[in-house]
């Protein structure tokens, strides 16, 4: 049986969806270095990186919204699978607990990205990350604690990052410690899998585990800045229908906050920031207790 031909417009279809499943352009090599980085702006944010060691924040976290593998700010190669995340201003890479107060689960992660760019949110995570810590689709309440010693292992390891003259301590184990009374569980070593090298650092995957702890009751603040006398904070608080409170353990001399809140929903706590933005407060954030 002859074949028959196909017409001229089947053709260029045919065409059409040849050139729809062209292969995407490989990766550059990856090239894992030490990275803070200037300000840089996202979702009509403005964003300023800054080194610290010693970071504990409260906030909200997603999943990472690029899950197409690409080449992260710190150089490695993003993978769903990979036990990191994203954040907008600490030092890459750094290693990280983070524990989702929804629900006890504590991970440790290393940061290697730049985001989210929204502002009501502090952290973004691989698929991976959110599955082992129980995070879906909606932001997650959690509280995100750098681990010093590892980080500045980072940094010492690298040729990139400033010179730190500290010495580190000696490396042990991680320890669960049962908060009502339990054995203690140990559930792996101390350690961050860097290793320098000529061409920048090498990085080893972070295990896929968790400790579990007990969940708590949360509700949604909205930090409208911290300062130094009480008249200041008033006249802020004042500004956007909030209210003043003494704080401690802050920056010193800074031992007054302004804030909107407290929240019982994200929802409520979204437009409480938008409040805040709109009354001339660019730093606001959302906090959890």
């Amino acid at each position: 049986m002859p074949l028959r031909k196909l017409p001229a417009c089947g053709f260029l279809c045919v065409l059409a969806l040849a050139s729809c499943h062209r292969a995407a352009p490989p990766l550059p090599p990856a090239h894992p270095h030490y990275v803070i980085g200037g300000g840089w702006q996202g979702g009509g944010n403005w964003f300023y990186p800054a080194e610290s060691f010693s970071l504990r924040q409260t906030g909200l976290a997603i999943l990472e919204a690029n899950q197409t593998p690409h080449v992260t700010a710190d150089g490695e190669v993003w993978s769903a699978n990979s036990m990191t995340g994203a954040h907008q201003t600490l030092q890459l890479p750094a290693i990280v607990s983070v524990r989702n107060l929804a629900n006890g689960r504590t991970v440790r992660i290393r940061l290697n990205e730049r985001g989210p760019d929204n502002a009501g949110r502090i952290l973004a995570v691989t698929p991976q990350v959110a599955a082992v810590l129980g995070i879906g689709h909606d932001p997650a309440p959690i509280e995100l604690t750098v681990d010093e010693e590892a980080s500045r292992a980072i940094a010492q390891a690298s040729p990139d990052a400033p010179r730190l003259d500290v010495s580190a301590a000696p490396r042990g184990d991680v320890v669960a410690q049962s908060l009502d009374g339990g054995i203690a569980q140990t559930v792996g070593e101390h350690q961050t899998g860097v290793v320098s090298t000529p061409g920048g650092l090498r990085l080893s995957e972070l295990p896929v585990r968790y400790t579990q702890g007990y969940a708590m009751p949360v509700a949604y603040n909205v930090t409208l800045g911290d300062f130094s006398g009480h008249g200041a904070a008033d006249g802020v608080a004042r500004r956007c229908g909030g209210d003043v409170r003494r704080i401690s353990g802050n920056d010193p001399g800074l031992n007054w906050q302004a804030r909107l809140g407290p929240y019982q929903t994200i929802a409520q706590a979204d437009q409480a920031l938008a409040q805040a933005r709109s009354c001339g407060i660019a730093g606001a954030r959302i906090v959890v207790e």
